[in-house]
């Protein structure tokens, strides 16, 4: 069964944590730039968030979560949301 969203139409929203090694590691044509480029083309990343340093207890490794969606609204089509909450 597929989720519905308020509109009626399916699909699906979720958020991954990650820390910052998905968004700068492999170099082109690798394993992670294929992941990456496939989920851009593909126009399933709506957002990346940049999260507070000290997050997880006692480390200083930088925290992004990644908003992955095949229901982007209309005016969000070929968009990625950066939003920048390391001061949060």
């Amino acid at each position: 069964m597929k989720p519905v969203d308020s509109s009626g139409n399916g699909g699906s929203r979720i958020a991954i944590v990650f820390n910052g090694s998905p968004l700068f590691t492999g170099s082109a044509g690798s394993g992670e730039s294929n992941i990456r480029r496939w989920v851009i083309e593909n126009d399933w990343l709506e957002a990346i968030v940049a999260l507070p340093d000290q997050l997880f207890y006692n480390t200083g490794i930088s925290t992004y979560f990644w908003i992955i969606t095949n229901r982007k609204r209309p005016d969000n089509k070929g968009n990625v949301v950066l939003l920048d909450a390391r001061g949060y």
